[in-house]
Formats: structure tokens, sequence, C-alpha cells
């Protein structure tokens, strides 16, 4: 699976097919959502991504990493099995394969198999899917509306801190006051200034959601 992202086709069907609408998206526009995804070598992938997390400022410290194995939800750490037991089962099912929002922001590194990753575009209200393989790097801020669809995936997670996890499914995800806080800040990066539209729906999107604009020039 290589690493790439399009837009879902939102037809029913087993959540683990590709569900590839053929309209495809810019990896760096995950980046302008807040997404950015990046690769990095193996055949170490793990000793790899443990490495790239320290050097962006990440503790490495048993409280603030950890494997998420989707194929042997046992086999991930004890604080996170019961929700990678969950997102495994959750994707094996259509009528239980819903959107879910993980607090708080981290670092996630696919170091074996990999994922269906499907991120909530808020400018657009659609849901684009990114196929990630393993030496895939991305960070994902809190409370982003994802679903994830795979039953072969080892992940790492970092976190800045010793901070709890929250995993929340559907309307409780909805509910939560992170998804209606109207002081939570989210970075759009707007890669031409002089597309007007775009510029347009996103102070719209400002006065109707959490989100607050700060252009960057690419």
């Amino acid at each position: 699976m290589p690493l790439h992202a399009y837009h879902h086709d939102n037809k029913s069907g087993d959540p683990g097919h590709p569900h590839h609408s053929s309209h495809s998206v810019p990896i760096d526009y995950l980046a302008s959502l807040g997404i950015p995804i990046t690769s990095f070598e193996g055949p170490d992938f793990e000793g790899n991504a443990r490495k790239i997390a320290k050097e962006q400022g990440y503790p490495l410290t048993e409280k603030s990493t950890f494997i998420w194995d989707l194929h042997e939800p046992l086999s991930s750490s004890p604080m996170v099995k019961h929700h990678a037991h969950k997102i495994k089962e959750a994707s094996r099912n259509e009528i239980h394969f819903k959107k879910l929002i993980i607090i708080p922001d981290y670092l996630v590194a696919i170091i074996a198999g990999s994922v269906y990753l499907d991120v909530e575009d808020p400018l657009k209200q659609t849901w684009i899917r990114v196929e990630l393989p393993a030496g895939t790097l991305l960070h994902i801020p809190a409370g982003v509306s994802r679903r994830i669809a795979t039953e072969n995936v080892r992940a790492l997670m970092f976190l800045k801190d010793e901070s709890d996890i929250q995993v929340l499914w559907d309307k409780e995800a909805e509910a939560h006051p992170i998804l209606n806080d109207p002081l939570a800040l989210h970075i759009l990066i707007v890669q031409n200034l002089n597309e007007r539209n775009k510029i347009s729906r996103l102070r719209a999107l400002e006065k109707t959601t959490s989100y607050r604009l700060f252009v960057v020039q690419t």
C-alpha cells in the first residue's frame, strides 16, 4: 500500500475495502487541515520512529509512548489495549464503523502493516481516506474526527506529556467541549494567497466552528 489520499466514495460495504472515489487528494492538503504527513526509512521502523520523536521533543517515557497493535490488540500497551480491540472490531463491521476523536494531540508512526485512515474535511464536509503504509509519520491534533479501517497495523503513539488518553466515539465525540470550544485554535495553511475562494470558505468556517484561521504563505 503506497502513501496516498483520495475522497472516500461514501458507498456502503466493508470498511476495509479501498472505497476509492477516483478523486485524489494531495498529501499537502492534509497538512492544511493540521495533519502533516511524512515518510521515514526502514527497515528498523520502530527504532527510527523513536529517534525522530525524540528529536521533536517527545519524552519517550512509559506513560507517554504507546504501542497500538490492531492485529493482536493484547500486544498493545496496557493503557490502550481496550481501545485497540474496540477499533479493530469497529473496522470489521459497517454498522459499527463510526467516527471517533482521540485526546490529546499526538504523533503516530506506522511501524508495521498498513491502515486506512479517514479524516473528516471540515471545509468540504467530506471524508478523505489516506492509505498509510509502514514508514509513515503523522501528527494528529486533539479532536480531529477520523475513522480507522484496518486489522493488521502496528503503530507507535507519542505524547508530549503523560496526559490521559481519551477515545470518544460518535455522539459522545460530537458532544465533547473540544469540538465546541470557541477559543480552540486550529492552524489552517493556505498555500496560495490568491486563492480567494478558499480563504473565503475558511473565513466562513471561523464563524461557525472552533477553527481560527492563520494564513501562512508556503
